[in-house]
Order: C-alpha cells, then sequence, then structure tokens
C-alpha cells in the first residue's frame, strides 16, 4: 500500500459543523428517548457531604455493619493462619491526639488486611495506667491539700482518674473504626496484669539480672523520682551558667615542683556549667596523652595549669597576659593533689580517659554523685559518694549551715559563685542542650542514690543476636534500634512515688540486706493476684512477711524488716506486657507497631525483659511510624495554637466553618497516607485535599454502582472470552493493579496503596474505561452481551476496589458494599461485612499481556486524533484508519468490518463511525484532515516491528441520532439502527 501525502493538519470548523451547535458551543439535544436509556441507578451518595452528615453516615454504617461484631466473627470464623499485632499500650492521661490516630489506625490497616486475607487476628488493646503523669493528674486535682493525702488515697484518685481517660480513648478509638477485642482490653493497674510483672521482675532478679546499687541517675526535682533516659526530652535553648574556677594545687607532681618558685602558687583551672556540683566535688581529672601549660601570671606572680590548646581562650577571658613557662605531658601530673576551696579538703587529680582535648580546661572537676564518668571514676579509686543534695535537689545539712537549704536551678548556683570568691575566673551564660523531664517540663539533675537496676550489659548481647531475627519496617530505620540498645549502659528501674508497681522487697533494719527469696515471692506474688497492688499499703506488715515464712530459715521476725517503699518504672509495667497477653501465643507477636522514639523505650523494655527471661526477642517484626507535625512542620503545641483534634477533624469544631467535620475516612486516609514517614504534616489544607480526592473516588464509585443496578454476577457475568477487547484490556489493568496492592499491603506501604488506587481509578477506569463504555452502558440493549460485557467489568473493578480501600477506609467499603447490585440474592443473609467476604481472586485469565499489541496502537490514535480535534468531542466526527500487514490484522479484531458505528475500535476511537482500510485514496476532499504516526506491533511469531498509520478525520457524514447522541442515523427524524434495536428489544 502507498500512502499520499496531505496537507499539514489544522482544527476543523466548517460552517456545517457548527450549526450542531447552540450559541454557546454547546451540542444540541433532545430528551424525547431519555426513558429509554439505561441510565444508571443508585442510592450510594457521590458526595462527601457536608455539616453533620458525613459523622451521621458513619455512625450508621458503623452500626448497619456490625463494627462491633467483626472481631468476634472473625476469630471464630477465619482459619488461614494467625496472625498477632500486640498493641503498646498508650498512657491513659487524658484525651487523645493525632499522634494515638496514627498508631491505632496504621494498626488497624495492618488487622484489617489480615482478616481480609483470612487470617485470624488477635489484638487486644491495652492501656499503660501506672506513673507519675497521672499522679500529677490526680493530685492536681486537689491544688495545694495533696500533700496531706495517704498513699492510698492518691492511688485511689489517680485509678479514676485513668480509667475516666481509658474510656475516653477507647471511646475514640471505636470512633476511628479500630476493630480490636475490646471486652478483653488489658490494663496495667489489672491485679493478673501486675502478678505477672512481678513473676518477670523476681525470675530477673533471681537470674542476678536485677539488683540494687549506689549509682548516679537522671533525677526530676520536679518530680522527686529517678528517671530513665527514655523519660526524658532534650531542650535546646537551656541556659546554663558556665564558670571558670581556679583550685589552688597542694601538693605539684614532680615536673610541676620545677616551676614553684618561693612566694609563687599553682592553680589548677577547670570549667563546669553547674556549678552547683563544686561543694560535691571529690578530685580532678587529666588526660595523660593531652598536652599541658604552666602560666606565668605578669602581675600577680600566679601560676596557672590548664591544657596547652586553652591558653589562648583563657588570656581573652581573663584580660591578662600570661607566659608559658612549660608545656608538657598529661602524666606528668600524676601525684598531684589540690585543695577544694569550699571543702578545704585535700584531693587527688586522677588519670581518666573521659578527658578530651579542646574541650573546657583539659582539667574536668570531679563530682562522682553528680556524672557518670565521675562515678566511674570514683569506683576504680575506691572513692566514697559524696551526695549533699535531697529529693527536691536542694543541699543537706551535710553541705554546711552556708549552702543547706539552697536549691538548684533556684539559688544554689549564686550561693556557691559567691563563696567561691576570687577562685572565680570567669562567668558566662552559655546555651545548649540540657536534658528536662519528660512530664513536668522542668531541668533534670545527675543525682546519686540508691536505685535498682536491670544488668543491660549482660543481656546486651544476647538481645541484639535476637534482633538479628526481627524484620524492622522501614528498613532505613533498623539502625536507630540498634544503636539505642548499643548506648544503653543500664536501665533505673525503681521510683520514688507510691502509684504503680511497688518492688516486693523487704530491707533488715539493722544491716540493710534485702530480703526476697521464692517463698517471700510467691507468698506476695498470691496476695497481688487476690487484692491487686493496694495491698501493699492495705494490708498490715505481718501479713505481708508473716513470721511462718522467716522462721523456718532462721531469717528473724517479721518487725525486723521495713517494706521497700520503691515502685516499678512504667517502662517496665508495659515491657512486661508480653508476659500477660501473649501467653497464648508463645509469648511472641508477629508485630509490634510503634512511634519511632519506642526503639528507647517499649520496643526496647520489651525486648529486655523478653530476652531475660524467654532468650528470645517478644517480636518476629517491627514497625515504626514518625511524628506529627503541623503543615509548617512545626510541632503542635497550644501556645502557637496549631495542635489538631483528632476529634474536631471527624465532628468538627464549634464554628464548622472553619473547623468542618470531614469524617473518621479522611481521618484514617491522612494516616494512611502519611503510613511511615518519619515526619506526618497534618492541617486544612491536607484535610481539603484529601475530600477532594475521597469525593472523586465516591464519584466514581456511584458510576460502577449505577451501571450495575440490574446486574446480578450470579447470573449475568460473561465468560471472559466472550468480552470485547477493551474489556479484556481492562482486566489486564486490573489483574495488574491488584497484584501491585497485595504487594503493598504485603510490604507495609499503605501510602503507596492510595497512590496506586487513586491513578488507578482516575486515569485507567475513570478516564479510560468508564468514559469509552457510556454508550454500550447507556445505549445498548440492556440484556444485550455488549452490555453484560462492560457491566462484568465493571463488577470485577468494584471487587477489587472495594476490598483493596476496605484497611484504610473501612466506613466506604462497607458503604459500597451495601450497595453491591442484588446483594441479597448473591450473598448469605449472614454477611453483614465486606470484611466476612476475604481478598479478591484475581483470575489468571484477566494476565494477558498479548492484549496489549491490539489495544495500545488504538490508544496512540486515539490520542493523535484528540491532538487534531482541539478538544471538541469525538463523535462529531467519522475517521477513516489506513493501516497495513500486522497492525491492520490486529485492528480487525476490534473491527472487522470495513464500516461500523458500534464495533469496538469506534467504542474505543470515540468517534461516530469508523473505516478500516489497508488500501490508500488517491483523491482526498480539501476539508478532511490527516494525521499520521508509528506504532509497535507484534506478530504470530512473536517479533515486534514499527508499523505506520494514517488517521483522515472529517466531519460526521450521518444524521444525530437523539437517542445515543451520535452522528449515527441515516435518517433525520429517526434513532440509529442500533437504537432502534435496543428500544425493540425493551420494548418485547
Amino acid at each position: 500500500m502507498r500512502f499520499v501525502t496531505f496537507k499539514p493538519i489544522c482544527p476543523i470548523q466548517s460552517s456545517s459543523h457548527l450549526k450542531r451547535y447552540n450559541n454557546n458551543g454547546q451540542r444540541k439535544f433532545s430528551k424525547r428517548y431519555s426513558d429509554t436509556l439505561n441510565l444508571p441507578k443508585s442510592k450510594f451518595q457521590a458526595s462527601i457531604l457536608d455539616g453533620k452528615s458525613v459523622v451521621a453516615r458513619e455512625l450508621t454504617v458503623q452500626k448497619e455493619c456490625s463494627f462491633d461484631k467483626l472481631y468476634r466473627w472473625q476469630q471464630k470464623e477465619n482459619s488461614n493462619g494467625e496472625f498477632t499485632l500486640h498493641d503498646g499500650p498508650p498512657y491513659a492521661n487524658g484525651k487523645p491526639h493525632v499522634g494515638h490516630a496514627v498508631n491505632k489506625i496504621l494498626k488497624d490497616i495492618t488487622n484489617r488486611y489480615k482478616v481480609l486475607r483470612g487470617h485470624k487476628v488477635h489484638y487486644v488493646p491495652g492501656w499503660d495506667c501506672h506513673g507519675l503523669p497521672i499522679e500529677l493528674k490526680a493530685l492536681g486535682e486537689e491544688g495545694p491539700n495533696y500533700k496531706n493525702l495517704s498513699p492510698l488515697e492518691i492511688r485511689k484518685k489517680a485509678r479514676e482518674y485513668a480509667e475516666k481517660s481509658i474510656k475516653i480513648q477507647r471511646d475514640a478509638f471505636k470512633r476511628w473504626g479500630v476493630m480490636a477485642d475490646w471486652e478483653n482490653a488489658y490494663k496495667t493497674m489489672d491485679a493478673k496484669y501486675e502478678a505477672h510483672q512481678l513473676t518477670v521482675f523476681y525470675n530477673m532478679y533471681d537470674k542476678g539480672l536485677v539488683y540494687r546499687d549506689l549509682m548516679p541517675v537522671y533525677w526530676s526535682p520536679s518530680s522527686r523520682t529517678a528517671l530513665a533516659e527514655a523519660e526524658l526530652e532534650y531542650n535546646d535553648n537551656h541556659i546554663s551558667k558556665s564558670v571558670y574556677v581556679s583550685l589552688p594545687v597542694t601538693k605539684p607532681s614532680p615536673t610541676l615542683s620545677q616551676h614553684l618558685e618561693a612566694g609563687k602558687r599553682i592553680f589548677a583551672l577547670v570549667w563546669t556549667t553547674t556549678p552547683w556540683t563544686l561543694p560535691a566535688n571529690q578530685a580532678v581529672c587529666y588526660n595523660k596523652n593531652i598536652k599541658y601549660s604552666l602560666l606565668e601570671d605578669n602581675d600577680k606572680r600566679d601560676i596557672y595549669l590548664c591544657e596547652a590548646s586553652f591558653v589562648p581562650k583563657f588570656q581573652v577571658i581573663s584580660h591578662r597576659e600570661f607566659k608559658v613557662l612549660s608545656t608538657f605531658e598529661g602524666t606528668a601530673l600524676e601525684s598531684t593533689k589540690y585543695e577544694n576551696p569550699l571543702t578545704k579538703e585535700t584531693l587527688p587529680f586522677l588519670q581518666g580517659d573521659h578527658v578530651v582535648a579542646e574541650k573546657g580546661t583539659g582539667l574536668v572537676h570531679t563530682a562522682p554523685a553528680h556524672g557518670h564518668d565521675d562515678f566511674s571514676i570514683a569506683l576504680k579509686h575506691n572513692i566514697s559518694i559524696m551526695n549533699l543534695l535531697d529529693e527536691a535537689g536542694s543541699y543537706t545539712e551535710a553541705a554546711g549551715a552556708e549552702l543547706q537549704g539552697k536549691t538548684v536551678g533556684d539559688n544554689a548556683e549564686d550561693t556557691v559563685i559567691s563563696l567561691l570568691g576570687d577562685h572565680v575566673m570567669h562567668i558566662e551564660d552559655i546555651t545548649h542542650s540540657y536534658p528536662y523531664d519528660w512530664r513536668t517540663r522542668r531541668p533534670v539533675i545527675i543525682r546519686a542514690s540508691k536505685q535498682w537496676f536491670v544488668n543491660t550489659q549482660q543481656l546486651r548481647q544476647s538481645a541484639l543476636d535476637c534482633l538479628k531475627d526481627v524484620q524492622i519496617f522501614p528498613k532505613a530505620s533498623e539502625q536507630g534500634m540498634l544503636s539505642q540498645l548499643q548506648q544503653r549502659n543500664y536501665w533505673c528501674i525503681s521510683r520514688q512515688r507510691v502509684w504503680g508497681v511497688p518492688i516486693p522487697v523487704f530491707f533488715h533494719n539493722q544491716t540493710g540486706q534485702i530480703l526476697l527469696n521464692s517463698l517471700i515471692f510467691e507468698h506476695i506474688h498470691n496476695l497481688f493476684l487476690r487484692h491487686g497492688s493496694d495491698c501493699w499499703w492495705t494490708l498490715t506488715h505481718d501479713e505481708l512477711l508473716p513470721n511462718s515464712l522467716l522462721s523456718p530459715s532462721g531469717l528473724g521476725r517479721s518487725e525486723d524488716y521495713t517494706k521497700g517503699s520503691d515502685i516499678l518504672d512504667i517502662w517496665f509495667d508495659s515491657g512486661t506486657s508480653w508476659a500477660s497477653v501473649l501467653k497464648d501465643q508463645g509469648y511472641q507477636a508477629d508485630l509490634y507497631l510503634e512511634g519511632i522514639d519506642q526503639f528507647g523505650g517499649w520496643f526496647q523494655s520489651s525486648l529486655l525483659t523478653s530476652v531475660a527471661i524467654n532468650n528470645k526477642a517478644p517480636y518476629r517484626n517491627l514497625m515504626v511510624h514518625g511524628f506529627t507535625l503541623d503543615e509548617e512542620g512545626r510541632k503542635m503545641s497550644k501556645s502557637l495554637g496549631n495542635v489538631v483534634d483528632p476529634d474536631v477533624v471527624i465532628n468538627g469544631g464549634k464554628d464548622l466553618e472553619l473547623s468542618p467535620p470531614y469524617g473518621a475516612d479522611v481521618l484514617r486516609w491522612w494516616v494512611g497516607a502519611a503510613s511511615l514517614h518519619s515526619k506526618i504534616l497534618i492541617g486544612p489544607v491536607t484535610l481539603n485535599n484529601i475530600k477532594e480526592s475521597l469525593f472523586k473516588v465516591r464519584k466514581l464509585i456511584k458510576f460502577i454502582l449505577g451501571n450495575l443496578c440490574d446486574f446480578s454476577p450470579s447470573s449475568n457475568l460473561l465468560d471472559y472470552n466472550t468480552l470485547w477487547p477493551q474489556d479484556q484490556y481492562m482486566l489486564h489493568l486490573l489483574y495488574k493493579f491488584g497484584e501491585q496492592i497485595s504487594r503493598s499491603y504485603d510490604q507495609n506501604e499503605y501510602g503507596r496503596v492510595l497512590q496506586m488506587i487513586e491513578k488507578f481509578m482516575n486515569s485507567e477506569v475513570s478516564s479510560f474505561y468508564c468514559h469509552i463504555i457510556k454508550d454500550r452502558c447507556y445505549c445498548g440493549d440492556s440484556k444485550g452481551s455488549p452490555r453484560r460485557a462492560s457491566q462484568t467489568v465493571l463488577f470485577s473493578i468494584l471487587k477489587v476496589l472495594t476490598r483493596a480501600l476496605a484497611p484504610i477506609l473501612p466506613h466506604l467499603a462497607e458503604e459500597i458494599f451495601q450497595h453491591y447490585p442484588n446483594r441479597a440474592k448473591d450473598y448469605h443473609k449472614d454477611i453483614f461485612s465486606v470484611f466476612q467476604t476475604g481478598w479478591y481472586d484475581l483470575d489468571p485469565q484477566w494476565e494477558n499481556p498479548n492484549i496489549l499489541t491490539v489495544i495500545q496502537p488504538v490508544l496512540e490514535m486515539r490520542h493523535k486524533l484528540n491532538t487534531v480535534i482541539v478538544g471538541e468531542e469525538p463523535v462529531a466526527f467519522d475517521v477513516t484508519i489506513f493501516a497495513t500487514h500486522q497492525l491492520y490484522a490486529n485492528l480487525q479484531q476490534l473491527q472487522p468490518e470495513v464500516k461500523s458505528f458500534t464495533s469496538p475500535l469506534t467504542e474505543m476511537i470515540g468517534t461516530s463511525c469508523v473505516s478500516l482500510t489497508d488500501q490508500s485514496p488517491q483523491v482526498m476532499p480539501d476539508d478532511f484532515q490527516v494525521v499520521d504516526g508509528l506504532v509497535s506491533t507484534q506478530g504470530k511469531d512473536g517479533q515486534e516491528s514499527s508499523e505506520k498509520f494514517v488517521l483522515v478525520i472529517s466531519e460526521a457524514m450521518n444524521h444525530l441520532c437523539e437517542r445515543c447522541r451520535r452522528y449515527s442515523s441515516e435518517s433525520a427524524i429517526n434513532p440509529c439502527q442500533r437504537c432502534l434495536t435496543a428500544m425493540a428489544a425493551g420494548y418485547s
């Protein structure tokens, strides 16, 4: 075949064509035959609705689809293996926030997907109920009278506050659509839970993994208790007094003595940002590998000792000139002694590897009661620990009359500086990162006290080995878990409050020796089971420690002992949850899912306790998510006024114009889209965008449901081989889409799931398939195979989409399922939820890559056509397609006849008529337009080749059919033949 050359293309605009439009450029239509069309019918609402109606609709869905029954149903009916997601207990401390929403909804998405896949899901929700925040909130309601309350009164108020918070949070979680075993939720304050926790404690104690010792710990004067590292938050804008102090050397080493002339004194320079620790100074540390210098003061004839690199800075801050007398290695400082100006004690210089070059003066003031490195030095040199601060951070009597009662952070620093007098060389304020109590938002201190510790060093390697069998999502966060574990040298598990689980030990009144053995523990354990942990205060001393447990072992009598007053850290509370909740699952869950901050919190405390007892991790997989921020990437705070309340997102605020109700599914979409991102932004713009996306989804679903109004899946589904090529092409796309969705859910990529759903629905289903089949659906014979073919595909799309949406948007999915065509006929009456119907099946026949070689060239032609008609409706035109060889053969599968108004090819091209030929015309009218292109084709032998096509475009030649609104009628007054046949079938 020879292709002739035509003139360049340009937009088609002829006078006869324009007559078919009104003055506004719109086509003129008659409604005479509207009643004969197969118009969509569905009560499903496309609009997401405004005002409170969206809320009412979701509540109705929850009720009618029995959200509260699904958990029990799947526990009884599902049989495709078990899946256990262990719920990290949220703190029972007030209303839920958007961080809760991220966590709970991500868990629910995971669980609902597993239910659809036929798994028997175990998900017992829980609450962390003990600890200081709840105690403080409960005491806050008492005002200044709280100091008069007994431990039992405090515990009663704390318990009541926790119960009230649990109810508020539980109601919110249910409203978000979270499926769980709500009837058997666990609470860390329940007697049985506390008893299991004590068992873990005793077994670790019995193995030597728990010990009591004097050690510097993070201490919160504002809370009056020890804190673990996970209970700290760092304030990057904390201001401290930075002080340079001179300490008189009383016994110089031989190297120093060489420069000590009569009448001269040597002063060692130290630097600290915690001047309140100087009264507890017990040594000065140096590093043998650092170079030090002696400086002579030309005015006062004094000599100063510091690191060589500090000399220039010292001259600046002291406003003096110095002469360097000598520079030497740190080893030359061995045996040097100095005097603490505050205590007048003579104290040693000690070698310390923790002293680093170019930080401070190179000489480190050492207060073993107030520093971890300092404490290690004291242990190494057998120095007794001197702690001068009480629980409120105030100096005790041991600090001397001038300091007694002075408090750190108030007047302690200024008093110490005043007492130092001329020994203070320089003072300046510095801004730096400093640890704060995460609950009171007040600075903490390091303070030595008797505490209970878990020996993490002994457990660390086993824990790291167990982590090798744990898969962490996302993979990039894996190092966070490892580094947090490797950096933890010990875990302080005791607290000095009353709202918690008491550490069940006794101390000998004379020796202070700890008393706890298996008989005593078993007795206490049974008391906890019967009475709960309140028994530590409600029962008498003899009831807690009867003589019958002591006498046989020669341990004396009950009155010889005092019960312990410490409670267990809440991280130990929650970290032993596996012992209670996972008892029937072999003490191991398939998944723990929490925020990334739990690498140093619940993930780690659970791991350490489980490894200690079971020598395995309590989880097979870890999934972590990020933190919520406002749309500008800022933390949410009341002072900024940028806090987003999930209840307001769902139900709306006081001003519905400013804070409209979006419903739970918008909140869930936001969570699903954010998925495992490290920063999760939320605000009005984000929520409105989701609302718009949800509207597009609903609009398409309504179209699909409407066109399935007379379709019964049990009787109207057509065999794959009877479908049109574009139907088979759509099913191929659906197959690929379904595979990708399943893969993304399996990989916990929920944001990707939503992206693929939006792209598939907007591009493949709405813009392509639904657009081309409208004529077939609306105007063809309602029971004819072409229409039934499109309905078969639409129903397949509906089934896959409903289930793809369901884990993330259960309210929408259930609502869609309620409107399924002939649901009463095709589903058993006991089916109340789409989650009972299982995941979708993808028919292997749908995967048909060969159909691409037939369809893709047509899509290219369609695109070329639209570039010519410049946005006008394709039905206003006819097109002749010239093709040769394999391309022509492939197109004949779509249109065997030369000319057609109703062929699959015509439907896909979108014009009123398509002519197909392999013969090129020799003559072309002037008002015809031409476009050509190249497409890839594949022959029967599988070989690909590139072939040329030509489209000849003209105005539609036939009359407008008033029924189908296409130019396909041979008569100006009657519908086209296809419509006449369809109407006749309808009349019959």
